[in-house]
């Protein structure tokens, strides 16, 4: 079943009823909370039980202590304990809510303890409770997969994701007009908005905790300099995104159109609104199929420059290749965090690399990884538009065919080798301002050029210019024709190489624009 998409007053809902429930049969539920903000899932949880009036508790192997709704503060009940000892202590409990953390892993039925199963299954099967009791369990993401098999079916899942960037504009106002206040700086509230929002988008992909903190830290050092804090907060979520999880927020700004992929970018510009939508009717995204050096990474960054959304690149190969024992930890944070971002351009490059080694060697690690990301792509319900590339379908195997099938990208397009038109747009480009008579070198280098790809074009023109520069001279068509001939074999070698791969593409991928004859 797809995810749903997270509104915090379904939370509440599900758990006032999970709660009424057990009032009515006086009975002991279980709810997992999987959630990276376990200060705001506490605050979740006291919002959610108010309207109930009962009595709210938190255990943890810290101590336990219990919410005084009068004074809106904590008071401690009870020493530490193990997580025996915490579940033995609800379960002395007349009633009420209690959020237990760090328990899930205890359950394990590889390595838990059969005690606290047992009284866990205890607890679920019996009426013992007067007044009915509600066991939250909250955990990081990855708890699902430690409950145990035969009371998994009793808990109710809910997830508390990363906050969305309105979530996150109404932190940013509200710390931004507690900063200023301290400086004694006045600002009205249509100021603190205009100000604060932009610095939201800096925060994104953080808990709201952590959210708090980082523009705390941004705003400290000068609480009116907003571009300044801004700039921090820019560096610290790109020093996250590139440390942590493999990514990187692509400039989108000084792109070129791009020449020759018409089809595909007249496509794109059709998906532009839809790129924005929540749930079954968004745009996916594209995989781009065919040999390196076609432009299919400066599209992803031309899509992001004409929509205006941010485009991140998602390096899946690094992810994998440096996190072994926490590739699906970070895998699913990624996933997360992504979402959080959203709406975007997600630009995945070389995705077969992804696929490049389903073994169990690393005790199907890759294997479990591979069928995440494919799942992702097919059920994720945000706005995330995925930009896909890949020159080798060997390495995906039977996925690779399944890559191109609907409701996991919206199309495949095979980006293929300038046609001839296209390579004399590109050289005209190029060499502007260059050449006395532009039109015709490029017209002349773009007969005697067949099978260069556009990167092969930009480079023979960079050379030339090199050249011509060192020598003292000007760039003339001799000097380009001689850059040409010097690629052409290496041109035509790389050509033939790929051509298993064009004859895949012509049947199951649409071409992303003229191609030569």
């Amino acid at each position: 079943m797809s995810p749903r998409l997270y509104d915090p007053a379904d939370f509440a809902a599900t758990l006032q009823r999970v709660l009424l429930a057990s009032q009515q049969s006086r009975s002991v539920r279980a709810c997992l909370v999987t959630t990276r903000d376990r200060e705001h899932a506490l605050n979740t949880l006291k919002k959610a039980v108010a309207d109930r009036g009962v009595a709210l508790y938190h255990y943890t192997v810290a101590g336990r202590r219990q919410y005084d709704v009068k004074r809106m503060r904590w008071e401690p009940t009870g020493e530490s304990t193990d997580a025996l000892g915490l579940l033995q202590a609800a379960h002395g409990l007349p009633g009420g809510v209690v959020a237990l953390e760090d328990v899930a892993p205890c359950f394990r039925d590889d390595q838990g303890d059969p005690r606290l199963r047992s009284l866990l299954a205890q607890m679920l099967s019996a009426e013992t409770t007067r007044d009915g009791l509600v066991l939250v369990f909250i955990e990081s993401p990855d708890a699902e997969s430690r409950l145990p098999a035969t009371l998994a079916d009793q808990f109710v899942r809910l997830d508390i994701p990363y906050p969305r960037l309105p979530e996150l504009q109404i932190i940013a106002r509200q710390e931004l007009a507690v900063a200023l206040q301290h400086a004694r700086a006045a600002m009205d509230l249509d100021q603190i908005c205009a100000e604060a929002d932009p610095l939201a988008t800096g925060l994104v992909g953080l808990t709201r905790s952590a959210a708090r903190d980082a523009l705390r830290d941004a705003l400290a050092p000068a609480p009116t300099d907003f571009a300044a804090a801004g700039e921090r907060l820019q560096q610290r979520k790109a020093l996250q995104l590139s440390r942590e999880l493999s990514m990187n927020v692509l400039d989108t700004e000084a792109v070129e159109e791009p020449i020759g992929l018409d089809d595909l970018v007249e496509f794109l510009w059709i998906a532009r609104e839809r790129m924005r939508v929540a749930g079954p009717g968004r745009a996916r995204g594209v995989l781009l199929i065919g040999p390196p050096g076609t432009g299919k990474t400066m599209l992803a960054r031309t899509v992001g420059h004409q929509v205006g959304l941010p485009v991140v690149e998602f390096r899946i190969a690094a992810l994998m290749n440096s996190l072994l024992g926490e590739t699906e930890r970070r895998f699913a944070q990624a996933f997360a965090t992504l979402e959080a971002m959203a709406p975007n351009v997600v630009f995945i490059d070389e995705i077969e690399k992804a696929f490049g080694d389903s073994s169990e060697r690393d005790g199907g690690t890759m294997m479990r990884c591979t069928g995440n990301l494919l799942s992702w792509l097919s059920d994720n319900p945000y706005p995330n538009f995925i930009v896909a590339t890949s020159n080798s379908l060997k390495r995906m195997g039977e996925i690779g065919l399944t890559m191109t099938r609907s409701e996991r990208f919206d199309n495949a397009f095979f980006v293929d080798m300038p046609n001839r038109e296209s390579r004399r747009r590109m050289l005209d480009r190029w060499l502007a301002g260059s050449l006395t008579d532009t039109a015709e070198a490029a017209s002349l280098l773009a007969e005697q050029t067949e099978k260069f790809s556009g990167a092969d074009l930009r480079s023979l023109v960079k050379q030339a210019q090199a050249r011509a520069e060192y020598q003292g001279h000007p760039l003339t068509i001799a000097l380009l024709q001689r850059e040409a001939e010097r690629k052409r074999l290496r041109a035509a070698a790389l050509y033939d190489e790929f051509q298993e791969l064009r004859r895949w593409g012509r049947m199951f991928c649409d071409p992303a624009g003229p191609v030569e004859g």
